[in-house]
Order: structure tokens, then sequence, then C-alpha cells
């Protein structure tokens, strides 16, 4: 499977893949600049828009959870409905600024699904795609030229964007808050959690959210080798930690190892922290939030990382594997794997009947407390609109609509599949388009960068392509369902915090640097403790307070 990438696997399947490698909130970076004007603290602030699920779309099999379990479908769907019942577009051209994780695009004549989009959005789609790893200079490229595209998709990173939303984007509190989302069903479909989660600037509604899965980061595992060490317990919290490192040294040797862990990451740490009781990103106690890093339950989550590098279950030069990190587990060089919830089916369409696909219940920690699990932000993009008059910006919402059109619909095969007879020539045996090679070459929604301006829920759902895939689907919905029952949330999702933005990188620098210093043993565990004052001086107190002052705000909606 070296051959293969985990996102062309993914794109086979209609699965996004932005999704950061760390433990950061991603919707608090991008909205997270913005001073007291911008702020909500003191605003009147706009109900959230009415979740109203779309009548037109299948009921999945396994059905979803307002705590963030996904819908669940066994087999893709027999009948696929309209949801969009007039062309949404009026002929005129559409601008937009997107990015990608591929290569971008071909010429628009050259692009077979460009053309066809067009077509059914009934506008003339003129895409600027950039790289994702270069969105930031892009970006601040595109400010400075002054003239905006109609359709921004603001990504993690981007340098500052509230100001500049503030300044020149749309205000669509009037278009999308409370019950003026059911002008669009689509958009009307999205989870609550995932507007939260993209927050609001002066108490007001700019941003439409990218939804992800709130369920995080987690031990994808092969199941057969953690069951000949005795160490397959699939139950929170059912093994005690010491119990489970002593399999995962039965595991490691003979150049396979238990865990595969790259400096990407810093040692998958936002699977085992959280096992630990650690809050996620930080804790709120009286109106006041306090980092989890300056916990001891994060301490002792460090304290494990660097015994299991000692006892040898990391692989080996563990620090230059990030790109390597995928390929070592579907080869069974490692049997598991700390990744994001879109890469389990990234793994699970390039194992195929390697070995049984599982996740890893967080096991009993050591210092007694109730196992954890970080829930992920729920959006991870947001898009946003440049300021036009009323009709254009209905205009635009239409295009968007369509484009979140959901799982099961004839919209979702187009965006997610291509057209029959172009991108894919056969189905599979329950009806799921099988891609062909000029899809599989690039001519598909991800190098478009379409899923970054909208999409709908996302579901938990393989082809029948893949072996057994039903039932991984089944273990994948039973474990997000236990898994949530136990999540923590991030309390500073969707809110602003003008220092946060600014110090994020050097913040997470200096965090991941450290725990990877003393895992590696290039640092006594004494040290986190001096990280921890340095990280605080430097912008984690500031931080603190004004979080504090927006989750106050936040309270009284």
């Amino acid at each position: 499977m070296s051959s293969i990438s985990r996102r062309s696997v993914l794109r086979t399947i209609g699965i996004g893949t932005a999704l950061a490698a760390t433990g950061v909130s991603l919707s608090a970076c991008s909205s997270s600049s913005g001073g007291s004007a911008l702020g909500n603290e003191g605003k009147k602030l706009a109900p959230w828009p009415t979740y109203t699920p779309q009548p037109d779309a299948p009921k999945p099999d396994l059905a979803p959870t307002d705590k963030g379990v996904q819908p669940g479908f066994l087999s893709y769907p027999k009948e696929l409905k309209q949801s969009v019942a007039e062309k949404p577009g009026d002929g005129s051209k559409v601008t937009v600024w997107t990015i990608t994780w591929g290569a971008p695009p071909k010429a628009k004549e050259k692009h077979k699904l460009w053309q066809a989009l067009n077509k059914e959005l009934g506008v003339d789609l003129d895409l600027v795609v950039v790289p994702a790893m270069e969105s930031n200079q892009k970006f601040a490229t595109l400010v400075a030229g002054g003239e905006l595209p109609d359709i921004i998709a603001v990504s993690a990173n981007l340098p500052n964007p509230t100001e500049l939303i503030a300044a020149k984007c749309q205000d669509l509190t009037e278009f999308v808050s409370g019950d003026a989302i059911k002008e669009y069903p689509n958009l009307a479909a999205i989870p609550t959690y995932a507007w939260k989660a993209a927050g609001r600037i002066g108490g007001r509604l700019y941003k439409l959210p990218i939804e992800r899965s709130r369920i995080g980061h987690s031990l994808s595992a092969n199941m057969e080798r953690l069951k000949e060490a005795g160490i397959w317990v699939p139950e929170i919290g059912g093994i005690a930690v010491d119990d489970f490192t002593k399999g995962m040294q039965q595991i490691s040797g003979r150049k396979k190892w238990a865990m595969g862990v790259a400096g990407l990451g810093a040692f998958g740490f936002n699977s085992i922290v959280p096992a630990f009781g650690a809050p996620n990103q930080w804790a709120v106690k009286n109106g006041q939030f306090t980092s989890s890093l300056e916990t001891d339950e994060f301490t002792a989550g460090i304290e494990q990382l660097a015994k299991w590098q000692k006892a040898g279950v990391f692989r080996a030069d563990p620090l230059s594997h990030d790109a390597a990190l995928g390929i070592d587990f579907q080869t069974g060089i490692t049997a598991t794997v700390s990744r994001a919830n879109a890469d389990f089916f990234g793994n699970a369409v390039a194992i195929k009947d390697g070995f049984t696909l599982e996740t890893a219940r967080p096991f009993k920690p050591s210092n007694g407390a109730q196992p954890g699990h970080w829930f992920s932000p729920g959006a991870d993009y947001q898009t946003v609109l440049k300021k036009a008059p009323k009709d254009r910006i209905k205009l635009l919402l239409r295009v968007l609509d369509y484009l979140a059109a959901p799982f099961g619909t004839k919209e979702y095969e187009l965006i997610n599949y291509g057209v029959e007879g172009t991108h894919f020539d056969k189905r599979a045996a329950d009806g799921s388009p099988v891609a062909n090679q000029l899809f599989l070459d690039g001519d598909n929604k991800d190098t478009l960068g379409v899923g970054f301006l909208a999409c709908p829920q996302q579901v938990v759902f393989l082809p029948a392509s893949v072996p057994d895939g039903a039932d991984l689907v089944k273990r994948r919905h039973a474990f997000q369902s236990e898994i949530a029952e136990v999540g923590i949330a991030d309390p500073s999702v969707g809110l602003l915090s003008k220092t946060w933005n600014a110090k994020l990188n050097e913040l997470m620098l200096l965090k991941e640097d450290t725990i990877k210093a003393i895992v590696m043993g290039r640092k006594p565990l004494s040290a986190w403790d001096a990280m921890v004052k340095d990280w605080k001086a430097k912008g984690g107190d500031k931080a603190a307070e004004e979080y504090a002052k927006e989750h106050a705000a936040a309270q009284k909606a």
C-alpha cells in the first residue's frame, strides 16, 4: 500500500481530510483574534441557526447523538433524492479562495468535475485553490491586494482573520440565525456544535462551519496483535496501564513495535494524556480559565510517555517518521497508531483484509482518574462571504447550500464521487461508486477545494469494496458511542482571544518541544514545570483572562 496516499484513499470514500495532527482547538485558532471591540462581552448574542434535519436525506442505520456520535450507514443508500429543488445560480461568476491538501486542479477546461458543478450550480466558479501549507502566506497576499473574492475559506492558521472578517465580510446573522437558516435546508442540517465551533464576532454570525466529527484522536489498533499479547480489552478503563505496558513490550521486537508515533503530534500525547483525566486544553472553575498544562493529570500523561520510550514500545527513531506513520501501521510494522477520526477510515480502505482494524479503549491510569477522551471542536474550517447586496448574498448561500448536501443525496454523489460514466464507470455491490483513474488522478473535489467551502455532517460509512466494511462501521460507531460518554470538551472552542491567536504557534511549539525532550530523555520530567511557567508568561495567562470574559458572555446567550 505504500503507493497509495492517505488522502487518495480518503477521497475515494468522500471523507474530508483537513485534520490537525495535534490536540489544538482549530476553531479557536481561526476565530481567536480580535480584542474587546470584536469580542462578545457586553454584546447581544445572535441565536445559533435552528438545527433542522434535511428531510430528503436517508435515515442512517446507526443513529447519531448530540454528544458527537456520527450517523452510521451499513450500505450505500439505494434511492438518492434531490435535496436542492432549483438551480442555485443566475449564470454569474462567483469568485472563490480556498485550499487543498493535494495538488491544485487542472484548468477548468480540462477538469470535468469543475465543469459539472458549474452546470448544476448555475454559476461560473472562478476558483483560486491554494496548497494548505502555503495558505498563511497566500492569504496575506490576498488581503494586501485589496479586492476580496466572493467566498473565502478561512483556515486554522491564517494571520489574524477576525479583524478582516469584521471589516470586509458579510454579517450573516439575518440570513442564518434562528429560523432564517431554514431557507437553506442543507445548511440547516449542520449540527449546532459546528456553528458553536465557528463562533460569533461581536455577538454576530459571520462564519459558516465546515463540520467535522467531535470524536477526537484515539489509538487505532491491530486487534489480532493486541489479542495475542492479552491486552485487547474493549472496555474503557478495562485494563490497568501497567498491564497494558507489559503487553506492548511483548509486541515490540524484531523490527516491529507496539506503537507508531512521530514528531508531528508529539508522541500522540492527545490520545494518551486524556486517559489520565487531563482537561481538554483548559479547565474552567468559578469562571476562571486554567491551562490543562498546569494539571497533575497532564504531567502524569507525559511521564507515561517517557516510560514507554524507555520500555522500547515506540517505533525506533520515533521523531523522524512523520511521513511513514500511516504506512507503518497499515503494513503491520506498528500495532497501534494515534490518529484523528478521518484517518480511521483511510486506514480501513488501505488495510483491506490485512488485519482487523479496531480502536483501543483508554486504559485505567495509574493516578486513579476516570479515563477521558478529548473531543474535537466540531468544525475545523469556516467560510465567509465578501460584503454584497442582499440578493447576491442569498445567491452565494444557495451555492453553499448545494455544496452542503447530505450523504445519500444526488448532489452529494456528484460532489464526492463525480459524474457516472466520467469519474466512475461501475458501482460496488451496494451501489456505491467505484472511482476510475480520472478521478484518482485528480479530477475530484479535493483538488477543487470545494469541501472547504461547505459540507454536510460527516458520516460513518465504508463502501462494499472494503472487506467487512459494514462490520467495521458497526465497531467504529460502537466505539464512538462509548467514548462520547467520557468525552471532555475544550471550553475555549468558538471563543475569542486576541492573545491566543497571536501566540498560538509559539506556545504550541514550546509545549510540544518540551514533551518530545522529556520523552526522549533529553530533559527530566521536572523541566515541565519550568516550561509551564514560561508558557504562562509568554501569553498563556493573558489568553486565559480573555477566554474567561468571553466565556462569561457566552453563558448569557
